[in-house]
């Protein structure tokens, strides 16, 4: 096992330190290169005591930094609330963005001059507005707003009692626009819808003489397995099909001029050699897909100002690579590598990195093992200089230290992964374990700082633990082939990958072979399930929203993705297999003490399959506990909540391995 190593020193990490963290997301590089507005936010939501409803959204504000660095970055937007997706205007002098200042997790669209002053709000969209983008003159904006339910259904509803038929009734994502020049004194700017209410619009561009939007049948989550369709739409006319494709299409990009489109076409999971990307341009007769033989993992494009080249982002093992590639000549020059990019949930949507209009600056917001994302930017393809600079508290906090490792697993595979050594660490001495699985199972690990809710590492090092995150067949960032590699194959293709990593931590004379601990949420929740049933190595487990019968599964909000891109077979068809891979089938063996946690409200991996674990382990006699969150989903949200899962996670780990200082 190698890898290479980074270090810092001083005091302990604690929880308030974790909290206290301040998220820089969404960079996006004024048109004159001289200011990146940028997102600040947290990882959680605070609910107020006297609140009817949890509150959904971290509060957020908007920022502007000087794209030089040379004087430091000031705040844009003040309040106790959601500012965010900040956009210029392409002329510079006006920022759009989203915010829910008037109705608490109900954002609108607002926009306010680049110099300052009052917000102005264009919107009143009764279930709020997800998106917005800039028309190519400024004039307008454009914006997605999901229909909401009308006083006579809600009138209805109540009479009913809030009966649901499932599958009905459904209200879509709808494509409207909004003038920006501000009405007569005392009138509202007046949005008209694009798209009619009969599909879900996913994404969407201004495009020629009006639209390009990307449409699903429905708003089911479920829709994300389906074909989606490029639609050409303009006002007053029926909807044209430019391209169908055979998956999902995210994102979607416009050149700058409004005469081109690029997009991600997501095929590499099921039957394609790869995440293509496609365009069509004002010489294309049909679109053409210009990545095809790229066997890596492209999660994001743009286009360069001059419409020439596209900007690409893509996964590169743990860590992220930014290329632009020249759709003339087809070559692909390397603009950003070696760093992490959108590796958290504040941040998946976001650019990899933004332009200038001239292409000669950049800007994007990268982050390492040992500092959260800050703003970068600087000259396209040269070195970037850190224009911001928040989390000062972290500057003394003593975190462990960080790198990516490799390993052999038992048939040949190379292995990678992220080792986070005890906060502390002193050379030749073994410590305690801790293997953290990543969801998906398509999921990764990256080279970011491991310190929130759902990555635990940093937080497990503070208290003395070596934690290894490995990034196992069926991971994202190495390949088709790699990614492919545990279909119908859950469990047992890869959790020798996992066990023959920590092997090597134990020949390498790190971990402790007789306090070793494994933890994950949600596929990383499965894996700890079928680790505790697999091997008796493991004295103490966290079972996070794990899925533990795969038959059970099926009433997930995602009900056709398992049959269709894992097990590639219902379960009526080949029960056999949903059996045998179902961490539940081999409970009789565990012997690991286990933790299950669980959001009461969690529609993708339903508490059941927490409970299914628990019943069956207490019926045993096997030490375990489960925990239940009121409100909270698949990705926890509240701040409290939060606070209380991390401190259970170390409490315990302590119990089962450190014995002795947890009773102390």
């Amino acid at each position: 096992m190698a890898g290479s190593t980074n270090a810092t020193h001083g005091r302990r990490l604690t929880l308030d330190d974790i909290f206290a963290v301040e998220q820089v997301c969404d960079a996006q590089i004024s048109p004159d290169g001289a200011y990146v507005a940028y997102t600040l936010t947290r990882d959680y939501a605070e609910t107020p005591d006297d609140a009817p409803s949890p509150t959904r959204t971290p509060e957020a504000s908007v920022w502007l930094a000087d794209a030089t660095g040379a004087t430091p970055a000031r705040r844009f937007t003040f309040g106790p609330h959601s500012d965010y997706h900040a956009r210029w205007s392409p002329d510079g002098k006006t920022l759009a963005f989203l915010s829910d200042r008037e109705k608490r997790d109900v954002h609108q669209l607002y926009v306010m001059s680049a110099s300052g002053g009052e917000a102005r709000r264009l919107t009143n969209a009764k279930g709020g507005v997800t998106d917005l983008a800039w028309s190519p003159d400024g004039k307008r904006i454009a914006f997605l707003a999901p229909d909401a339910e009308s006083d006579e259904e809600e009138k209805r509803k109540r009479e009913q009692g809030g009966a649901q038929v499932l599958n009905q009734d459904y209200k879509f994502t709808r494509l409207w626009v909004v003038d920006v020049a501000e009405p007569v004194e005392g009138a509202q700017a007046e949005a008209h819808a694009i798209t009619p209410p009969e599909y879900q619009v996913r994404g969407f561009a201004w495009y020629r003489d009006g639209w390009a939007v990307v449409s699903s049948p429905t708003p089911e989550e479920d829709d994300f397995i389906l074909p989606w369709t490029l639609l050409a739409v303009t006002e007053g006319n029926p909807a044209q099909t430019l391209w169908k494709g055979k998956y999902p299409i995210a994102p979607l990009a416009a050149s700058m001029d409004g005469k081109s489109l690029a997009w991600l076409h997501g095929g590499a999971s099921v039957d394609e050699t790869s995440d293509e990307v496609w365009v069509i341009t004002e010489a294309d007769a049909e679109p053409r897909c210009v990545t095809r033989d790229y066997g890596g993992g492209t999660a994001w494009v743009g286009w360069t100002p001059d419409g020439k080249s596209l900007l690409l982002g893509a996964l590169d093992g743990a860590r992220s690579l930014v290329g632009q590639l020249d759709l003339a000549s087809g070559t692909v020059e390397t603009l950003i590598r070696g760093r992490t990019l959108a590796a958290s949930f504040t941040n998946m949507g976001d650019a990899y990195v933004t332009m200038s209009r001239d292409g000669k600056r950049i800007a994007c917001a990268p982050e390492s093992g040992n500092a959260p994302r800050e703003v970068w930017a600087g000259e396209t393809g040269s070195e970037l200089k850190q224009v911001t600079h928040h989390n000062a508290h972290l500057r003394n906090v003593a975190l462990g230290r960080q790198e990516t490792v490799h390993w052999t697993a038992p048939d040949g595979l190379e292995i990678e992964g992220v080792l986070v050594y005890p906060a502390g660490y002193e050379e030749g001495k073994r410590y305690p374990l801790i293997v953290q699985a990543h969801g998906g199972p398509n999921g990764r690990w990256s080279d970011h700082l491991l310190a929130s809710w759902h990555d635990w590492a940093q937080w497990l090092a503070a208290h003395g633990y070596v934690v290894l995150l490995p990034n196992p067949r069926g991971s994202v960032g190495y390949g088709r082939e790699f990614t492919w590699r545990n279909r119908r194959a859950w469990g047992e293709g890869d959790f020798a990958d996992f066990t023959s990593g920590v092997d090597a931590l134990i020949e390498r004379g790190l971990a402790d072979p007789d306090r070793m601990g494994f933890g994950g949420w949600s596929y990383g929740g499965y894996m700890t399930s079928w680790a505790i049933g697999h091997s008796d190595r493991f004295k103490a487990a966290i079972v996070g929203a794990g899925v533990t019968d795969l038959l059970s599964f099926q009433a997930a909000d995602i009900p056709t993705w398992l049959p269709t891109q894992q097990m590639f077979a219902a379960p009526y068809e080949d029960s056999e297999i949903y059996t045998r891979l179902s961490p539940i089938t081999s409970v009789g063996k565990v012997t690991t003490p286990t933790l299950i946690v669980h959001g009461a409200a969690d529609e993708r991996v339903r508490v059941g399959q927490g409970r299914e674990l628990y019943h069956a382990l207490r019926a045993r006699n096997i030490p375990t506990e489960m925990v239940v969150y009121p409100d909270e989903g698949h990705i926890f949200s509240d701040k409290r909540r939060q606070r209380d899962l991390l401190a259970r996670i170390v409490a315990w780990y302590d119990r089962w391995l450190k014995p002795s200082e947890a009773q102390g």
